[in-house]
């Protein structure tokens, strides 16, 4: 009893500033969608916001698009791309996860109107954490009091940005929603992909079927394809590899760039049986979130061409691997 007592007496002497301050802090987890422990303020399982991304290729650079949606009953102040609290409210042990800058930004102009889009009457720049930081933010938030809301129930779109260099830490991080409740509190919530689908993709070539001649001449071939993806218009092409149904020599092969989109090969008119010689080329197209497909055609070369062969199969990313020879390099 005496204990009890003497606890009670000390809570009655505790100073009005920091009851004040145990106020405050209060509010702030609680306004956040937080509930502390230990010190940490702890983001709930589901935090009331959502905050998605997904990528297009366009122009030979990247541009990421982002959209909220704010089912808290709070209004929403500013939403930061890259910056996570860390579960906890120290602001000095903040993570910033972005590393490349939008194309064209510097210290004097920040962020050029061409390489992104914001709602309207809101503005976007770059949030650097120190000044020899390798990493940083991007911030979306209203241009003044006048501006729009990111009121409860909505959902805020035309948030984009165009890099030079595509970041999967663009779509992989985690994104800071800041609060307008008096407090600024904030709520750490992770960016959830939109585009997970892989783009669809085939492949021809032309001649897909050569006949064999006794001076093995080379004969050119060309490649092209045909895409279909949800977000991307442009997905990224590349040559990956190819093989054949017999040995080749070192250069049976010619012009082939693997790794680059290169849709113009030449192969040698030979073979080394009766049967005739089969290439088989293999492409890759991935969409700017990275989403990969692989898809094969075939040229044949044949003592007649009374009968061509063509064919062209499509398969997800690394589902197994062929057995035949392959050349991987020019």
């Amino acid at each position: 009893m005496m204990k009890q007592n003497r606890a009670i007496q000390l809570l009655r002497s505790a100073s009005l500033a920091g009851l004040s301050y145990i106020s405050l802090v209060c509010a702030l987890a609680f306004t956040s969608g937080t509930f502390m422990s230990g010190g940490l303020a702890m983001a709930e399982t589901s935090p009331g916001v959502n905050v998605g991304v997904y990528a297009m290729h366009s122009g030979g650079k990247t541009v990421y698009h982002y959209r909220a949606i704010n089912n808290t009953p709070q209004t929403i102040a500013a939403i930061s791309i890259g910056h996570s609290k860390k579960r906890d409210v120290n602001p000095n042990i903040d993570i910033y996860e972005l590393n490349e800058l939008p194309s064209g930004w510097n210290e004097k102009i920040g962020i050029p109107a061409a390489s992104s889009n914001s709602p309207t009457g809101w503005r976007v720049s770059v949030t650097v954490p120190t000044e020899n930081s390798v990493t940083h933010a991007i911030t979306w938030e209203p241009l003044n009091n006048k501006s729009p809301k990111f009121l409860p129930g909505q959902t805020l779109a035309k948030m984009s940005i165009t890099l030079d260099k595509a970041d999967a830490t663009y779509i992989a991080g985690n994104a800071l929603i800041t609060f307008d409740d008096g407090y600024l509190s904030s709520l750490t919530v992770p960016i959830e992909r939109l585009d997970s689908t892989p783009p669809s993709f085939s492949v021809n070539l032309s001649p897909n079927t050569i006949l064999l001649q006794d001076n093995k001449q080379l004969v050119a071939i060309n490649a092209s394809f045909t895409t279909k993806d949800d977000y991307d218009r442009l997905p990224e092409i590349k040559l990956e590899s190819i093989t054949a149904n017999e040995p080749m020599d070192s250069d049976d092969i010619r012009d082939a760039s693997i790794g680059l989109d290169d849709r113009y090969l030449k192969f040698r008119a030979t073979s080394k049986s009766s049967a005739g010689r089969t290439y088989t080329v293999t492409y890759s197209a991935t969409d700017a979130s990275g989403n990969q497909t692989s898809a094969s055609a075939t040229v044949t070369v044949t003592t007649t061409m009374a009968t061509p062969v063509s064919k062209s199969t499509a398969a997800p990313h690394n589902q197994g691997e062929k057995k035949n020879v392959e050349i991987k390099s020019r």
